[in-house]
């Protein structure tokens, strides 16, 4: 026997009907059923109002009463709302037993369904064990169906939200934009929101606001519209997406905006009207990412931007664009005095030593200027306006700030013609090596040569290398020509052999480019040994500048071709400010004075006493010393007084032909 006086819900009608098999999947049946028993003294009052009452009849016959409904259209109002086309045939015998007071409740039902049915009580299996939040409403704006997902994710039972509006969902903010909506969808037919998927805010039981994927549909029973609604909780989603987005805008290293962060700033500042854009590139950065490692560079750059943010204030937008480059935005600035000032501020910002590693580091900046709308109209031309002003203040010696002028844009574009042409030279065979001769002090004897790149231009003639190295390096084509430079070095050398000189020493220069590809070895020992040389004849030049670039590639590379033979001459040595540190990380077997010490190394004690410190240090490393430009008597005198080994300058002659060179000394030799 089914229980009596249970509460006149759904969800109870339900649990009861669990007992009879063939209702037992039907959801829809079990809501109908519930309705009835709500509304069961609307249709047995007439019958029963003088035998029901508060005496009661005690008779079984009173207190049971059978009613068939034949047909979906038998049923009542608030039961066909939401029955769908598709059932054709649905006929309940329901039998319902008096509590007393009017209320009844049901003790048996016989029903008959179509085929149908049975269809839509796998649909709807499969929404109430979905994840998926389901919630079907009327044309009334009232719930009809709230699966177990709907209850988790918004926190109501489906017996607290049936017959509830949908707005219990819906913030306040929003539920008369969705009344609206939905009553407009009701008028028209159709809902614009049908069919798509967005994103909005939904209302939990407790009040807290959470995103949902809302997937709507609308479809019609009985000629009224009917609203479905599948929704998702993307709160993870959107919390990784916020996560994503702060990634894609952020500079993890320093917390700074980043480049794409910069870009959108900038695109929206140039909109409202002026601004000014400073790139910034830090001065002895690398150095100090070679030498005390990546780590401690990381830390730098976290300590350079703290002090950046000092200096800019709430002023500038400041962001990191890359490596050691920072870029500063100041919006509705145009003000060359203003921009000064806080050029000025930083420089001062980055005057005292960061404490690394147990060590005091020295890094300064050089900074590019750009001011929209003058010197660029959009992103692309302010960022490419900054750039050449930075490369210009890098270019002359860095630690100052540069305004971009018009003037180093066609520096730029004849640096691109020009990097055109050299790839032009390279396949119409235009480059030619030149050769220095190298001397001994001791008895001016002819022992090696520099071999100097030359370009023998269609329209202006020969070349030196002042004229077009720097771009040469930055192009695609320095490792080609690098390798070109080495072949006809070591040809040269082989020739001079047969012509008389001797196994003369050939020294030639590095591409950075070179060290980079890792291929150095493979091409300078296939070389010697194509021309047939000796490896002590060649000698490869290296500049702290070239090194620094590549600093792990280079080192095994040199030491490699070092255990073949070949010698390793640092060039220019003095100039830069990690020289003495490189010496011995290197496996050199000479140096070379730059031409800077040896001018007035004959009048200036300071230059004599510094070369003659390079040279003492150098016996001390076994490394043997050559002076670069020497030009007169008294050079030559004072160099060999305080022990240099070996000369090269316009004092032994001016670079030359390979076959200029070897008849000038071989007949030298002969008249010797």
């Amino acid at each position: 026997m089914i229980p009596r006086h249970m509460p006149l819900q759904p969800e109870a009608v339900e649990q009861r009907l669990l007992r009879y098999r063939p209702l037992a999947h039907h959801r829809l049946v079990s809501r109908i059923l519930g309705i009835l028993e709500s509304v069961a003294s609307d249709y047995f009052k007439p019958a029963f109002s003088n035998t029901i009452g508060a005496e009661a009849a005690t008779s079984r016959a009173a207190e049971r009463q059978q009613l068939p409904f034949k047909g979906p259209e038998a049923l009542p109002k608030s039961c066909r709302r939401f029955m769908p086309r598709r059932i054709q045939r649905l006929n309940l015998e329901v039998v319902f037993s008096c509590c007393g007071a009017g209320k009844w409740t049901i003790v048996s039902v016989k029903c008959e369904l179509d085929g149908s049915v049975e269809a839509l009580g796998r649909y709807e299996q499969m929404l109430e064990s979905s994840a998926t939040a389901a919630i079907c409403a009327g044309p009334d704006n009232l719930i009809v169906a709230w699966n177990t997902a709907a209850e988790k994710l918004f926190g109501f039972s489906a017996r607290e939200a049936l017959g509830q509006p949908l707005s219990i969902i819906i913030p306040k903010r929003h539920r008369a934009a969705h009344v609206a909506g939905l009553a407009r969808a009701v008028l028209v037919g159709r809902a614009r929101l049908a069919g798509r998927s967005v994103e909005m805010l939904a209302l939990h039981a407790d009040g807290r606001e959470l995103p949902v994927d809302l997937s709507l549909s609308m479809w019609f029973e009985g000629g009224q519209p009917m609203f479905g609604a599948l929704l998702r909780d993307i709160t993870d989603r959107q919390a990784a997406a916020q996560r994503l987005e702060h990634l894609a805008h952020c500079d993890t290293l320093t917390s700074l905006p980043n480049r794409n962060a910069l870009r959108a700033r900038l695109a929206a500042e140039i909109e409202r009207g002026t601004c000014s854009l400073l790139l910034l590139d830090l001065d002895g950065f690398k150095h100090v990412n070679d030498t005390l490692g990546h780590s401690t560079g990381d830390e730098l750059l976290a300590s350079v931007a703290a002090r950046l943010a000092d200096a800019v204030g709430t002023g500038g937008y400041l962001a990191r664009l890359g490596g050691d480059e920072f870029a500063i935005l100041l919006s509705n600035c145009g003000d060359p005095l203003q921009i000064d000032d806080l050029a000025g501020r930083i420089f001062k910002a980055l005057q005292s030593p960061f404490e690394l590693a147990g060590q005091l580091v020295y890094v300064g900046t050089s900074i590019g200027v750009a001011i929209s709308p003058k010197d660029g109209a959009n992103v692309e031309q302010m960022l490419s306006s900054a750039d050449l002003a930075l490369y210009s203040s890098k270019n002359d010696g860095g630690g100052m700030r540069t305004f971009f002028a018009r003037a180093m844009q066609n520096k730029t574009e004849q640096r691109h013609r020009l990097g055109i042409e050299l790839r032009s030279a390279l396949t119409r065979n235009q480059f030619e090596l030149w050769y220095q001769p190298q001397i001994s002090l001791a008895d001016h004897a002819l022992v090696g040569a520099e071999a100097l790149l030359r370009w023998r231009h269609h329209d202006h003639g020969l070349l030196s290398p002042e004229a077009f190295l720097k771009v040469l390096e930055e192009t695609a084509i320095a490792e080609e020509v690098g390798d070109w430079i080495v072949d006809h070095a070591c040809s040269t050398a082989a020739e001079w052999k047969k012509a008389g000189l001797g196994r003369l020493r050939v020294g030639v220069n590095l591409f950075a480019a070179q060290l980079r590809s890792g291929r150095l070895f493979s091409v300078i020992s296939s070389a010697i040994e194509r021309h047939g040389l000796c490896p002590t004849q060649l000698e490869i030049e290296i500049t702290e500048t070239t090194v620094l670039r590549h600093s792990n590639q280079s080192t095994k590379a040199l030491r490699r071709l070092r255990s073949l033979g070949v010698g390793v001459a640092f060039d220019d040595f003095g100039t830069g400010f990690a020289s003495l540190s490189l010496l011995q990380k290197y496996p050199l077997t000479r140096l070379k004075i730059d031409r800077s010490f040896v001018a007035k190394v004959d009048r200036k004690v300071g230059d004599a006493a510094i070369v003659q410190a390079v040279i003492a240090m150098s016996r001390s490393l076994g490394l043997r010393v050559i002076a670069e430009g020497v030009e007169t008597a008294e050079q030559e005198a004072t160099l060999a007084g305080l022990g240099c080994d070996e000369a090269q300058g316009w004092r032994y002659g001016r670079a030359m032909p390979a076959a200029q060179m070897a008849a000038a000394f071989v007949q030298r030799r002969r008249v010797g």
